[in-house]
C-alpha cells in the first residue's frame, strides 16, 4: 500500500532530530558567551538553549509546580553519571528556556534535549555556584536593563531614557544566576536573600543592596533592590553590574538624571542626541589608529591607518534606544560589551542597528584628501567601512594618510550635496613600552597620558577577541577632558578572556584616544535630518590579558 505524500512528509518532519548548537547554552539574561568568565550557568538559574527542531511552534502555559516536560520537551543534565532534569519554562523550535535545579554541582556537565522521544546531540556546559546576569530590554544582554524605578508600591515605572532614576532612589534590578536556593526550583519561590554575597555598582560606584533573592513571580528569576548612589554620574547609559559570589554580570545600562527631570541627557556627547531622537540620521566617523604590534614579531611592527565609516539609517522611536558605537557611558565610567564572534571588522557589536534600518541604497559619497583624487563610493551594504590611508613600518600602502584640507562629501553633484571638513584631533601623549603590556584581570589598571585638547574627552578601549571561544569582549571608558590619568576598575576587566601572546587567531589591544566631540560637524539634508561627522585619534598597543 502506498501512503499519501503528506503522510510521509508528516512522518519525516516528526522524526527530525533536535540539534543543539555548540557553545549556545547561555545565561538567559546576559547571553554571556561560553568560555568567558561570566559565561557559566548558575545553579538555580534560568538558562537558554539555541538550536533546531527543539520544540513545538507554540509554548504551553505554565503553572506551579513546574514539570520536567513542557510541550513534549525535556532537558537532562548529566554529571558523573548522575542525571538531573531541568524545568523547561519556554519552548519553541529554535530556543528553549529552562531552570537549572539548585541541586546540581559546580563543574562541567553534559546537556541533552529530548523532543517527542527524539534525542538531541549532547553539548558541554559549565555550571557555577553563581554567575549573575541582568535582563535587558533588548532580550540580548546589552543596553538598558530591566530596572524598575521605585516611586511607590503602586508606581514603579520601567527605567528608560524618558523615565530616568534619580540619585538616592530605590530601584529593582531583574536578573538570574545569583545562586542556589534551599527549596525546590519548580515551586513558587520563597522570599529571602540568597546565601551568596551580592553587590551592585551603578556608574562604577557601590550601591546599597537591601534585597537579593528570588522574585515571587517566577522560578529562577532574581530581584535585587538597591539604592542609586547619591554621587552617581548622570547620563542616559549609566553602567550597571551585579557581583554575585565574585563573578560580575553583564554590563547593562540605566538612565539617571537629577531629581524631577523628565528625561536623561549627556551634555558632553553629541552622539547621544542622535540615539535618543527617532528619524533619518547619518553617522560618519573618521579615525586614525597608530599601533604597535609586538607579539611574536621582532622588531615590533609599527602601523598607522586612517579609517572611514559612514552610515545613513532610520533610528526607531523608542525610550530604550541603544547603540554600542554611539551610546557612551558617562565621563569617568566604563561600559563592558560581550558578544559571540569577531565584532571589530563588521561593526557588529551586540545592539548595532540591523541592516534593515539603513537607507537602501546608501547615497553616493566621496572622501577627498588634501585636494587629491577623491575616493568616491556608493556602499554596497548597509554601511561603508574602509581603510583610506596606511603606513606599515614606514612604508606607505594604498592611499596617503590624512592631510590638510581634507573633506567628506555627501551626494557629490546631487541635490543634497553637503561638504564636511575633516579635522583630525591630535592624539593624547602616551608612552608605550617596547614589549606587550601585561594586564591582570583581577586588579585595577591605571594609565597615565598627556591630553592635547583640553576640551575633548579621552577614550580608553580594551578590545579582545578569543579564537578558542569565538567571543569578543570590549571595555570602553571615558576620561574627563583634560585628565592626565584614568583607572579602569577590576570589575570592568574581570570578564575579559585570558590571552597568551601566541598567534592562534586571538588578539587583544589597548587603545587610548582623543574623541573630537567638541569639534563635531553636524548637518541636515533630505537624506538625513540629523547627521554628524566625528573624528578620533588613537594610540594603540598589543596586550596580554592574564
Amino acid at each position: 500500500m502506498r501512503l499519501p505524500f503528506f503522510v510521509l512528509l508528516s512522518a519525516i518532519c516528526y522524526a527530525q532530530q533536535p540539534i543543539l548548537y555548540n557553545h549556545a547554552t547561555v545565561n538567559a539574561a546576559s547571553y554571556a558567551p561560553f568560555g568567558v568568565p561570566n559565561g557559566a550557568i548558575a545553579r538555580g538559574s534560568v538558562f537558554t538553549v539555541f538550536g533546531e527542531n527543539l520544540g513545538p511552534a507554540q509554548s504551553p502555559s505554565l503553572s506551579f509546580p513546574l514539570s520536567a516536560t513542557l510541550g513534549g520537551v525535556s532537558i537532562s543534565v548529566t554529571q558523573s553519571g548522575v542525571v538531573t532534569q531541568a524545568y523547561p519554562i519556554y519552548v519553541s523550535s529554535g530556543q528553549i528556556n529552562a531552570v537549572l535545579p539548585s541541586t546540581v554541582t559546580a563543574g562541567l556537565a553534559s546537556l541533552r534535549l529530548t523532543y517527542q522521544s527524539n534525542k538531541s546531540n549532547a553539548v558541554t556546559i559549565q555550571i557555577a555556584n553563581s554567575s549573575p546576569g541582568i535582563f535587558a530590554i533588548s532580550n540580548g544582554g546589552y543596553g538598558p536593563g530591566v530596572v524598575y524605578n521605585f516611586v511607590s508600591q503602586s508606581n514603579q515605572p520601567v527605567n528608560s531614557l524618558a523615565a530616568p532614576a534619580a540619585p538616592g532612589q530605590l530601584v529593582t534590578i531583574w536578573g538570574t544566576g545569583l545562586g542556589p536556593v534551599n527549596f525546590p526550583d519548580n515551586v513558587a519561590p520563597k522570599p529571602g536573600n540568597v546565601t551568596t554575597a551580592v553587590s551592585v555598582t551603578i556608574g562604577g560606584q557601590p550601591a546599597k543592596v537591601t534585597y537579593s533573592g528570588r522574585s515571587p513571580c517566577c522560578a529562577g528569576v532574581d530581584q535585587i533592590v538597591a539604592t542609586v548612589p547619591s554621587s552617581v554620574p548622570l547620563g542616559c547609559w549609566v553602567p550597571l553590574t551585579v557581583n554575585a559570589g565574585g563573578t560580575v554580570s553583564n554590563s547593562a545600562t540605566m538612565a539617571v538624571a537629577a531629581k524631577g527631570a523628565a528625561s536623561c541627557s549627556d551634555p558632553g556627547n553629541p552622539l547621544s542626541a542622535l540615539v535618543r531622537t527617532p528619524g533619518g540620521q547619518s553617522y560618519i566617523l573618521f579615525y586614525r589608529i597608530d599601533s604597535v604590534e609586538n607579539l611574536n614579531t621582532s622588531p615590533a611592527t609599527l602601523r598607522t591607518v586612517d579609517k572611514l565609516y559612514s552610515r545613513f539609517y532610520t533610528r526607531p522611536n523608542s525610550p530604550y534606544n541603544f547603540d554600542p558605537y554611539m551610546s557612551y557611558a558617562p565621563i569617568g565610567t566604563c561600559l563592558v560589551q560581550q558578544g559571540t564572534g569577531e565584532s571589530a571588522p563588521g561593526w557588529s557589536l551586540r545592539g548595532a542597528l540591523p541592516a534593515s534600518a539603513s537607507l537602501n541604497p546608501q547615497p553616493y559619497q566621496a572622501y577627498s584628501n588634501n585636494g587629491g583624487q577623491p575616493l568616491t563610493f556608493t556602499p554596497s551594504q548597509s554601511f561603508f567601512a574602509s581603510t583610506v590611508g596606511d603606513i606599515n613600518s614606514s612604508v606607505a600602502e594604498g592611499m596617503a594618510l590624512l592631510g590638510p584640507n581634507a573633506s567628506f562629501t555627501i551626494d557629490p553633484g546631487g541635490p543634497n550635496q553637503t561638504v564636511l571638513p575633516i579635522t583630525l584631533e591630535p592624539p593624547p601623549g602616551w608612552t608605550r613600552p617596547q614589549a606587550a603590556i601585561l594586564i591582570p584581570r583581577n586588579s585595577p589598571l591605571s594609565l597615565s597620558f598627556s591630553p592635547v585638547d583640553g576640551g575633548a574627552p579621552i577614550a580608553i578601549v580594551i578590545y579582545s577577541y578569543a579564537a578558542a571561544t569565538n567571543s569578543t569582549v570590549q571595555v570602553q571608558c571615558l576620561a574627563p577632558p583634560g585628565a592626565a590619568s584614568f583607572t579602569i576598575p577590576a570589575d570592568s576587566l574581570s570578564n575579559l578572556q585570558p590571552t597568551y601572546g601566541i598567534r592562534d587567531g586571538s588578539y587583544a589591544n589597548l587603545l587610548v584616544g582623543t574623541l573630537g566631540f567638541n569639534h563635531a560637524e553636524t548637518f541636515s539634508n533630505k537624506l538625513a535630518s540629523n547627521g554628524i561627522l566625528v573624528t578620533a585619534n588613537w594610540v594603540a598597543q598589543s596586550v596580554v590579558l592574564e
